[in-house]
């Protein structure tokens, strides 16, 4: 009602139908508890009672959300165990620094915390799964650097090129990608576009 955009990644431990069905789950339900008036971290948190109490008890998540305020140009964001957003900005990438928060599932008493910063017009803004930038024997912190190299070769209008290059060799897991820009004034600008690879 606010015309406050949430936006919601996150990644299902497992795969098939049932990872699916629980991501499904916990997008809508957090959706829904946002859009009513829940913080960030207590829907995190309801959302870590629901993943504890469902039908398998065992399955665990990441997620990260993010409540935007087109009029000042605000962001919140929480996370549960999530790897963090890059930020293109004046020619530089830079990783958020994360919130307190730990995967979904993991504990009966997890903390959550929550961030907030404001984005200016020309922003980029990048959420995404771990299947983007993990790859196998090799540090998350290398698959991170070349994320943000990669969003600065791409340049600011091509998610395909960016895919591309994170994209290489042989993939081990799904990938989401939700690409926000911050228009600049008086600029024609498309809907935030996500992506998923299988």
């Amino acid at each position: 009602p606010d015309e406050a955009a949430l936006f919601v990644v996150g990644d299902v431990a497992g795969h098939g139908v049932d990872a699916v069905a629980t991501m499904a789950q916990l997008r809508f339900t957090a959706k829904g508890m946002v859009s009513t008036g829940s913080s960030l971290t207590g829907a995190l948190a309801r959302l870590n009672f629901l993943l504890l109490h469902s039908r398998d008890a065992q399955s665990t998540a990441t997620l990260v959300l993010a409540r935007y305020d087109p009029a000042e140009r605000r962001l919140a964001w929480a996370q549960a165990g999530h790897p963090p957003p890059l930020l293109v900005r004046g020619g530089r990438a830079y990783r958020l620094d994360r919130p307190a928060g730990m995967l979904l599932g993991a504990s009966a008493n997890p903390v959550y915390e929550s961030a907030e910063f404001q984005l200016e017009p020309g922003d980029r803004l990048l959420l995404y799964t771990d299947g983007l930038v993990e790859r196998l024997g090799e540090d998350i912190d290398a698959g991170l650097d070349r994320l943000a190299a990669a969003a600065l070769a791409a340049g600011p209008a091509s998610l395909d090129d960016l895919l591309a290059a994170m994209l290489t060799g042989e993939r081990r897991d799904d990938v989401c990608v939700l690409d926000i820009r911050v228009p600049v004034e008086g600029e024609e600008q498309p809907p935030p576009r996500a992506v998923s690879h299988r």
